[in-house]
């Protein structure tokens, strides 16, 4: 059988500090680690450029096996230090994360497909959705 300890009764008011100081930590914790993870990716980005100065196809590859991340990772961190030599020009100042720094601001652009809905369940339309194989109805 667990023994409880019995704390001091707080107050309503008290507790409501404890609880937005908690919120405001973790609050500061995930944007420092944010901006500290997109330091790192700037800094792996800029010790690439430094030693290459150039091509680095092969170079990315190489540092993938031995480094242990992947050569995609790698690109976008030179990527990152290519296009924001200085950290604070970076989109959306420090409230941005590496996830969308990467998608939104890294990334080529995707090719636009086209996509018809179906006109009966609304879903985008595929060959076996309601349809005759054609694409109708």
């Amino acid at each position: 059988m667990q023994s409880r300890i019995i704390l001091p009764q707080k107050s309503n008011e008290e507790y409501n500090l404890l609880v937005d100081e908690i919120k405001s930590t973790i609050t500061e914790s995930v944007f420092n680690s944010r901006q500290e993870l997109i330091k790192g990716h700037w800094t792996i980005g800029k010790l690439i450029r430094e030693f290459s100065g150039g091509e680095v196809t092969n170079l990315l590859q190489d540092l993938a096996g031995d480094v242990g991340i992947s050569e995609r990772l790698l690109w976008y961190s030179l990527k990152c230090y290519d296009t924001y030599p200085d950290l604070n020009n970076l989109p959306e100042g420090k409230n941005i994360s590496w996830n969308k720094l990467i998608t939104k601001y890294l990334s080529e652009p995707k090719e636009r497909k086209e996509i018809h809905k179906c006109p009966i369940c609304g879903g985008d339309l595929e060959a076996s959705c309601h349809t005759d194989g054609n694409g109708k109805p």
